[in-house]
This record gives C-alpha cells, structure tokens and sequence, in this order.
C-alpha cells in the first residue's frame, strides 16, 4: 500500500499533516484550562465572532480535524491502491471510457497529490482556527485576521487547479498522422 501511495508523494509526507492534527489537539489540552467559560464557536464573513458556546466547544475543532484527515487519507488510499481508479474519478462517463491508461495513471497520482496538498490546507487552518479560538476567547484577538482569508483563497485555489488539469489530463489524445508524399 505505501509503495503505491509512494508514487504520489513519499509516504513521509504524510508525518505533516499528522503533526498539524496533533498540533491542535495540543493547543486545545493545554489551553483548555486558561480558557474563560464562553468562548467564541462561530465568525462572521468578517471574521468577528457571531457565536459563543462552553470551554468545552474547543474540543469540536481537533475532532471535526480528524474526522477530515481521515476521510482524506480513506480516499487518498483508495485511489492509489484501487485496480482501476476510473472507478473513483469524477468525469462524465463517456469522457472517462477514453481515457487510456496512461492517461488514468497520470490522473491518479495528480489528484492523490491534490488531495495531500489540500489535507495539508485543511489540517492548517484548523490549527489557525483553534488557536484564534484560544486568542479570542482569552482577549488577545479580536477576529480571525487576515490569515483566515489566505486558507480560503489557497484552498481554493487548489481546487480550482485540481479540476481544471484533471480535464486537461482527461482531454482525449488526437492521433497525429504525417502523410509523406513520395
């Protein structure tokens, strides 16, 4: 399994976004007990907090983290381990009946190296967002800042690129023919 997750990323990679997801769990713990009994749960678009809930709520970030990197690492492993990938890749039938295996192969390693940049994203912002929680909610912030955009605009970003060079790579070959005149 790490062999074939290795021709997308070196499997080491993924010691990352497991350290992100370890990282808000430490906040959390450890913060836990400087934390006032409110603290804020929910922002606006502005990023000035709209929602407040118990101490206790800034336990849901670390889990709602790794439910996240879970379903990514499921997806991610299905996809490198699966016979055929066809299966798992969303394009239109006809378009994914075409594709040769060169181009399958190309897709699979392309979007599993998506799915690690953009686990690494989610994984990121969820710390951020867990330790603007503890700022807040001890006074020393006032909003999410301007960090909080960055994770969305880049998040973004990289979806917008996963699906525009999949049907890129997706995109039927056209057979070149020469014709020689003698």
């Amino acid at each position: 399994m790490l062999r074939k997750l290795g021709r997308s990323y070196p499997p080491q990679f993924e010691l990352l976004p497991l350290f992100l997801l370890f990282a808000g769990v430490y906040l959390a713990a450890t913060y836990y007990p400087l934390l006032p009994s409110r603290i804020p749960t929910h922002f606006d678009f502005w990023g000035v907090p709209d929602g407040w809930g118990g101490k206790d709520s800034i336990f849901a970030l670390p889990v709602i983290n790794a439910v996240v990197y879970v379903i990514i690492t499921v997806i991610s492993v299905l996809l490198a381990t699966v016979k055929d990938p066809r299966k798992l890749i969303n394009l239109p039938q006809k378009r994914k009946a075409a594709l040769t295996d060169a181009q399958v192969e190309r897709l699979r390693v392309f979007l599993n190296q998506c799915l690690f940049a953009l686990k690494v994203l989610i994984q990121g912002m969820m710390v951020y967002l867990i330790y603007i929680t503890i700022e807040i909610a001890t006074g020393r912030a006032g909003g999410l800042e301007q960090y909080w955009f960055l994770f969305i605009i880049a998040i973004g970003a990289l979806v917008l690129h996963m699906v525009g060079k999949s049907f890129c790579i997706a995109t039927p070959e056209k057979k070149i023919g020469l014709a020689i005149k003698g």
